[in-house]
């Protein structure tokens, strides 16, 4: 799936970048150590963790995006880095739960 397709649902673009990565799967965590030894290259990945640390992991993973859950906003510097590096941000109102029911809703 193109990664702009998420917007389709209740989902915000947090930073400037292109959005021309392809989701293959969706990773859910918030342990960064876990994510970091679990997560597969090309995922969306999901969390309440919104502090800089995030965008090391995504990029050392090789994530298709970020998409913060819960109203979890990242701050400044976090947003920043990611937008360096091109990384997609987003953010959703829902948990985790109930974004991927969207997600798998439009085919993910």
């Amino acid at each position: 799936m193109e990664i702009n397709e998420i917007l389709k649902l209740d989902i915000k673009q947090v930073n400037d970048v292109p959005l021309t990565n392809k989701i293959k799967s969706v990773y859910v965590g918030d342990l960064l150590s876990f994510v970091m030894a679990n997560g597969k290259e090309d995922s969306l990945w999901l969390t309440v963790q919104k502090h800089i640390n995030v965008i090391a992991v995504a990029q050392l993973n090789d994530f298709a995006g970020i998409l913060f859950v819960q109203d979890s906003y990242p701050d400044d510097d976090t947003i920043t880095k990611a937008t360096e590096l091109e990384i997609p941000l987003f953010i959703s109102k829902k948990d985790a739960f109930m974004v991927i029911k969207d997600l798998v809703s439009i085919g993910l």
